[in-house]
């Protein structure tokens, strides 16, 4: 139960805080369903308890899940995705940004507990995968970590924290500029693990907004109890 509330108030701050910038799609999964997502790979995917599992039994390589704030794709090629993603067991995951197609290019923001690291890609599904920056991160599995990406512009960035919304770090753990891909696309969930190894994990609290403003520090939760919430 305490879990719950704090999930709900998780997402109420992030929606009553306009510092976060204004918000163009959430999910919680709470009605049990990711009916409106788009899947890409071989990978499996079910809610479970209100979380969102993107897994594999043991033949399935990696999985993608796609949404947008306009059917499906963004309305906006600048946004800022936040998310929830708690590492069971396998070799990365991640959020996905600009998704057009298989034959374009797009960014992705990925995870790596073995290797202990984050990295921002350029990938190309049928084509190569460009690493565009790398931070070293300890990385523990069955971990709740709080993970932004945002692309705005050419600016494709990327960060990292432990505990709630309220206690997002100012500064970048990740920043580049790449103009490759211009096009909004659509904006999704990655996870991956080896083969034929069983994997699994779990995302939950999707928030899409327009970009982050600088000073979205200075926002706490007095703007929760403020808009009676």
């Amino acid at each position: 139960m305490a879990y719950l509330h704090m999930r709900r108030m998780a997402m109420l701050f992030i929606a009553v805080c306009s510092a976060f910038g204004d918000i163009l799609f959430t999910e919680d999964f709470a009605e049990g369903n990711d009916d409106g997502w788009t899947h890409l790979g071989a990978a499996e995917f079910q809610v479970l308890s209100q979380e969102y599992y993107i897994y594999s039994s043991g033949e399935r390589g990696q999985g993608t899940s796609l949404n947008g704030d306009l059917n499906g794709a963004m309305s906006t090629p600048d946004y800022s995705v936040l998310c929830s993603i708690v590492m069971e067991t396998g070799t990365s995951a991640g959020l996905v940004c600009r998704y057009v197609d298989s034959s374009q290019w797009y960014y992705r923001l990925v995870l790596k507990p073995f290797s202990g690291k984050m990295v921002l890609e350029r990938i190309m599904d049928s084509g190569p995968t460009i690493v565009m920056e790398e931070y070293s991160v300890q990385l523990t599995l069955d971990t709740r970590y709080l993970v932004r990406m945002q692309v705005e512009e050419d600016f494709i960035r990327g960060k990292i924290w432990t505990g709630t919304p309220e206690d997002e770090p100012q500064s970048w753990n990740l920043s580049v500029q790449d103009a490759v891909q211009s096009e909004a696309g659509s904006f999704g969930l990655f996870a991956g693990g080896y083969g034929k190894v069983s994997w699994s994990m779990i995302f939950d609290d999707v928030t899409v907004s327009t970009p982050v403003s600088e000073d979205f520090h200075n926002c706490t939760w007095a703007g929760v109890k403020a808009a009676g919430v």
